[in-house]
């Protein structure tokens, strides 16, 4: 079974936050150019959160063998979505390299961790029970 249209858009999405944020990373946050990928990279993964609370979990949740998983991995997303976003809402007014480096250490892990576990375990699951359901019926 091929991946769906929904599940390819969530994984390049998954490519083009670790890019911006290595970016973020290589500028540093100090520069103005750094501040400007910072608040990108924020605006791609509150895009991508959107992408799956009105699209993947939806999906999830309507089909009983995936209800479950979609219940667990949304959430989890919710309060890792907080511990994210404030992340970003401070760093937007830090100037010390050093302070970005360890906060974005612990959020780049938190984001690879879960990132895996969705390419891993949801994503195809949403592949096997409920992309071929969705195709048919639109």
């Amino acid at each position: 079974m091929s991946p769906t249209h929904l599940i390819v858009n969530l994984r390049n999405e998954h490519a083009q936050m670790r890019d911006m944020l290595d970016s973020v990373r290589r500028v540093g946050i100090s520069t103005p150019d750094g501040q400007r990928q910072l608040k990108k990279a924020r605006q791609l993964i509150v895009d991508h959160l959107h992408h799956e609370d009105t699209h993947l979990y939806p999906a999830l949740r309507g089909n009983p063998q995936t209800q479950p998983l979609a219940n667990e991995y949304a959430n989890e997303m919710q309060e890792l979505s907080r511990e994210i976003l404030a992340f970003f809402d401070g760093m937007e007014r830090e100037h010390d390299d050093l302070v970005f480096a360890r906060g974005f250490g612990k959020v780049m892990g938190a984001l690879n961790k879960r990132w895996t576990r969705e390419e891993v375990r949801l994503y195809p699951a949403y592949d096997a029970h409920c992309g071929d359901k969705l195709a048919a019926a639109g």
